[in-house]
């Protein structure tokens, strides 16, 4: 086998990114080789966004690939966050040597985008049976301007998890359905010690606040973005934060919380109710010492739902060879077979529609009710937040709602304050673009 010997530049992104990626090295983009038979080598860059046995499930499904293809060989590299997975991308872009394909969150689409790194992979889908088979509204998380840059394999929407024991305990017998049931329910479920909180009515997963928050704006009946703007500072959103931070006001959800530690509350009883994603299924289900009712997110004007998770793309300057080998990865680990099994690993929604009229997957829903309870709403779902500078507008975003939320800010002035830094940011990398 002929060695490849790694530049500088390489060695000290693979030394800075240690703690998360484990693997020995990174091939880089030429093609290796054993016995007199090219063999592609690739890298997969993925995250783990929810919690659970995620990163064992997704080593698996390629070691099956591997153990599979003579001609393509994978090697995964779990980066951490997803904002860990896109920033190692981006470093690696701007040495020139990127993984050929990765996972990152849907709304880092206009970002890599803008930085011209993303093979289109428009004639291929359509050589195939990607637009005939895939549910539209996640094949949308993939595209722009018509033109399709991945394959949606990691998709999600916030559902509302809650604890049946505690239901019944206070004798409520179904989960609530509107914003107003909402409030009503939270109050009936949280307990207090004096000033201390022993259960919440209600929590929202930490970390991603934004994401539900989008949600939430939608079933407002309005998207507050464009692609080239965005309106956080809307009467639709305003009225949105205003609902959350009343629930705060009454008491019945806390401030703050982290992604794990919100799941981790509701699996020990410290709060009754928990909007986190539907990728985080099946440990809830299996983890939990009560049986866990899974509902639509209650709506106001309508219900309304964010597409989180992300496709799988592939980058734009790599030989022929090497991104036809990344299509029949990301082909394969999107087909009907691996996205039944991802969907009954996991709880993230399968994104073929051949998946769900298979015989495995409704045997498993009829089994598990809860299971589809994400599919059905995400026909109210659309992508989420993909604007240019994803990364800073969501932390402009994040901050007005997490300084509402303790209290230090108004939501309006919270709104409109991120409104404006963020449509400067969206303008100023615009411009740059062009």
């Amino acid at each position: 086998m002929k060695s490849t010997k790694l530049p500088i530049s390489r060695r000290h992104f693979l030394q800075a990114s240690a703690g998360a990626v484990t693997a020995a090295g990174m091939f880089g983009s030429s093609p290796l080789f054993a016995s007199g038979t090219d063999i592609v080598k690739l890298q997969f860059m993925y995250p783990v966004g929810v919690s659970g046995d995620i990163n064992r499930i997704v080593t698996g499904m390629i070691n099956d690939f591997n153990a599979s293809h003579d001609k393509v060989q994978v090697e995964p590299i779990y980066a951490g966050s997803y904002d860990n997975t896109e920033q190692k991308v981006m470093t690696s872009l701007g040495v020139g040597e990127p993984p050929a394909t990765w996972l990152p969150i849907n709304s880092a689409l206009q970002t890599f985008l803008g930085m011209d790194a993303l093979a289109d992979v428009t004639e291929l889908a359509k050589a195939d049976d990607i637009y005939e088979d895939f549910l539209p509204g996640f094949l949308s998380i993939c595209e722009s301007d018509s033109k399709l840059y991945g394959l949606p394999f990691q998709c999600s929407t916030p559902v509302l998890y809650y604890n049946k024991e505690l239901f019944a305990k206070a004798g409520i017998n179904k989960a609530p359905d509107t914003w107003a049931e909402l409030m009503e329910t939270a109050k009936a479920l949280t307990i207090r010690n004096g000033s201390d909180v022993s259960q919440w009515g209600v929590t929202f997963g930490g970390g991603w606040h934004d994401w539900i928050f989008e949600s939430f704006v939608r079933q407002n009946a309005f998207v507050p973005w464009q692609k080239d703007k965005v309106m956080f500072d809307a009467p639709e959103a305003i009225d949105a934060l205003e609902f959350w931070a009343e629930m705060v006001k009454e008491g019945v959800m806390p401030t703050a919380s982290t992604w794990q530690s919100s799941a981790n509350d509701f699996m020990a009883g410290r709060t009754a109710m928990l909007y986190h994603s539907t990728g985080s299924l099946t440990n809830l289900r299996k983890s939990s010492p009560f049986d866990v009712g899974v509902a639509f997110m209650p709506k106001n004007k309508t219900y309304g739902a964010t597409i989180g998770g992300g496709p799988i793309l592939m980058a734009k300057n790599q030989p022929d060879t090497h991104l036809q080998a990344s299509w029949t990865f990301a082909r394969w680990m999107t087909n009907t077979r691996n996205q039944t099994h991802w969907c009954k690993e996991t709880g993230y929604i399968a994104a073929r529609k051949s998946s769900w009229e298979g015989q495995d997957l409704q045997t498993f829903v009829n089994e598990v009710p809860a299971a589809k309870v994400a599919l059905d709403q995400a026909a109210y779902a659309g992508a989420f937040l993909q604007v240019p500078g994803y990364h800073k507008v969501r932390e402009y975003l994040k901050s007005a709602l997490d300084r509402t939320l303790a209290g230090e800010v108004d939501p309006t002035s919270a709104l409109k304050e991120a409104t404006k830094h963020s449509n400067r940011e969206i303008q100023r990398l615009m411009r740059r673009r062009a």
